[in-house]
């Protein structure tokens, strides 16, 4: 699938709108928006497009722990355009970037992604553990 990824200081309200429709089913509007991370200057964000249409979401959040500086945050890809390869290269492209600066990246992945995080050579690294309203997941790390 031809998609292009475009890396971007602020989000918009696509990106919202993204988040929104893939990682807060069931859960009321303003959930979508991190304030503390998405107001961060430090934090990167990375979609990507098809033409205009926004099918994928990523954030890169400065959040370190032991050998990783960044965290994943609000990855999503639009159900229409899922298993095509573009939440794999969006993970790849952030790991470009964290390689750059010989550093790893964390996540708390959703059952569901694990499987992708995995292919990109991610890492359980806990127990599962439940995020309320949200449902199970894992903490998982590229080093």
């Amino acid at each position: 699938m031809e998609h292009r990824l475009v890396w971007s200081d602020s989000m918009n309200k696509d990106h919202l709108d993204l988040r929104f429709r893939v990682l807060r089913i069931g859960m009321p509007r303003g959930t979508e928006h991190y304030p503390k991370v998405d107001n961060d200057p430090r934090t990167k964000f990375l979609c990507s497009y098809i033409g205009e249409k926004m099918v994928g979401c990523s954030t890169l959040q400065v959040d370190s722990r032991k050998g990783c500086k960044y965290r994943i945050r609000g990855m999503a890809v639009d159900s229409e355009y899922r298993n095509k390869g573009i939440g794999s290269e969006i993970v790849k492209e952030l790991q470009r970037k964290a390689g750059e600066e010989n550093t790893g990246i964390w996540c708390n992945a959703r059952i569901r992604a694990v499987p992708m995080y995995a292919r990109c050579g991610f890492e359980i690294v806990s127990d599962i553990f439940e995020i309320e309203n949200i449902g199970p997941h894992y903490d998982m790390e590229w080093k």
